[in-house]
C-alpha cells in the first residue's frame, strides 16, 4: 500500500500463511517466508511487488525463516533449523551458497543487517525458556558480542540508518516497550514507557 495506507494491493492468495516481509534495497522485490506445500516447514520465497514472479530460494525438511537483506541486496540472512538448533545462515539474493554463520545450543533468530553492510544483529534465545537477548557478529559469523543481558525477552533489533544505534523491544519493565541503545549495546533506555504497549 502507499505510505498514507492508500491503494492497498493483495499479492498473494492462497490457503497457507505467508510471514515477514522485507523489500529488497532497491525496491524490486519482497522477500518472505511460507509453507505453500504444506509439509509443515516454511521456505523463503522472493515475489515482485506486482504480485508477480514467485520466487523459491530455500528447499529443506527444515524451517527457514526470519530473512534480511544485506545493504547491497547481493546477500540474505535468515534462521534455519536444518542442523537441529536455530541458527543464523546466509544466502546469495538468488538462493545459492547456503551457508551457516552460527552454530550453538541456543537459538539465533531475526537477523538484522547494519547499514553499512559490515554486522548482524539478531536474537539469542535459550531453548524452553523466556530469556532472549540481543546479539552482534560480524558478516562471516565471528566477533559474536551480547548487548542485552536480561531475565526476560530482548529481541527484533533494527538498526538506525546511520548505524550508531539499535532499537528493540524488551519485556524487561513487565510489558513490552521499545528501547535503543548504542550499536556497542551501552545506554539502553525507552523511548516510550506505557503500561498498555
Amino acid at each position: 500500500m502507499d505510505i498514507d495506507g492508500g491503494n492497498l494491493q493483495r499479492l498473494t492468495a492462497t490457503d497457507a500463511a505467508e510471514d515477514h516481509p522485507a523489500w529488497s534495497p532497491d525496491g524490486s522485490r519482497i522477500i518472505f517466508d511460507a509453507d505453500y506445500d504444506a509439509d509443515g516447514f516454511y521456505e523463503i520465497y522472493t515475489i515482485q511487488p506486482d504480485g508477480s514472479d514467485l520466487t523459491r530460494l530455500t528447499s529443506n525438511a527444515a524451517n527457514d525463516q526470519f530473512a534480511d537483506w544485506s545493504p547491497d541486496g547481493r546477500q540474505i540472512a535468515f534462521s534455519s533449523d536444518r542442523n537441529g538448533n536455530l541458527d543464523i545462515f546466509v544466502m546469495n539474493a538468488d538462493g545459492s551458497d547456503q551457508r551457516p554463520l552460527t552454530d550453538n545450543p541456543n537459538w539465533e533468530l531475526f537477523p538484522a543487517w547494519s547499514p553499512d553492510g559490515m554486522r548482524i544483529a539478531f536474537n539469542g534465545l535459550v531453548p524452553r525458556s523466556r530469556n532472549t537477548d540481543i546479539y552482534v557478529m560480524n558478516v562471516d559469523g565471528g566477533n559474536v558480542r551480547q548487548l542485552t543481558d536480561t531475565p526476560r525477552f530482548d529481541e527484533n533489533p533494527a538498526w538506525a540508518p546511520d548505524g550508531r544505534q539499535i532499537v528493540f523491544q524488551t519485556q524487561r519493565d513487565g510489558n513490552f516497550e521499545i528501547y535503543v541503545m548504542n550499536s556497542d549495546g551501552s545506554d539502553q533506555h525507552p523511548l516510550a514507557k506505557n503500561a498498555s504497549e
